[in-house]
């Protein structure tokens, strides 16, 4: 299960009772997973964990007079500004990986959301992984409202620490 054997099994599945804490450890793992092996990764990590798209500020001209320094040091700056803007093909790859990491279920759901055409065609990882979101935080579309209720409670409730798991691992979960 799963496209990338990398993220060890981690998938989205929005059917489950657990959705919320799959949704949650596969997005942190996807995360990771292009932060060290996705060119200029950190852009890309910066986009999924915050769900917002990474600005790139083009550095502004140099002064007129500048020493020779400050103008070597723009120019680099500039030449950096612009290889960083394989961001655009990073989130095409992204797209990929996020559709990889979703079961059967996960990618048919997802497909009858009235966002997903536009997301297919401009490859927007970004939007694929809010469609997600939204199939796992917004349960009316599964189920009755007080059920819902219910069950966040017994959820809530029911939330334990176990012997072997650390205080962060416990502060994650909740």
């Amino acid at each position: 299960m799963g496209g990338n054997v990398s993220l060890q099994g981690k998938t989205f599945e929005i059917t489950s009772k657990d959705s919320i804490h799959h949704f949650s450890e596969t997005v942190k793992a996807i995360a990771d997973y292009v932060g060290q092996e996705y060119t200029h990764g950190g852009d890309i990590r910066y986009m999924i964990e915050n769900m917002n798209n990474y600005t790139f500020i083009r550095p502004q001209d140099p002064q007129n007079g500048a020493n020779q320094f400050g103008i070597e040091s723009w120019k680099k700056q500039l030449d950096l500004y612009w290889k960083r803007r394989i961001y655009q093909d990073n989130k095409m790859k992204l797209f990929s990986l996020i559709w990889g990491q979703s079961s059967i279920t996960t990618q048919s759901k997802v497909e009858t959301h009235l966002s997903y055409a536009q997301c297919k065609n401009d490859y927007d990882s970004l939007g694929l992984l809010q469609i997600l979101r939204e199939f796992v935080f917004c349960s009316n579309d599964r189920q009755y409202k007080s059920k819902a209720e219910d069950q966040a409670k017994s959820t809530y409730y029911n939330l334990r620490q176990t012997p072997d798991m650390s205080c962060q691992e416990y502060f994650e979960r909740v």
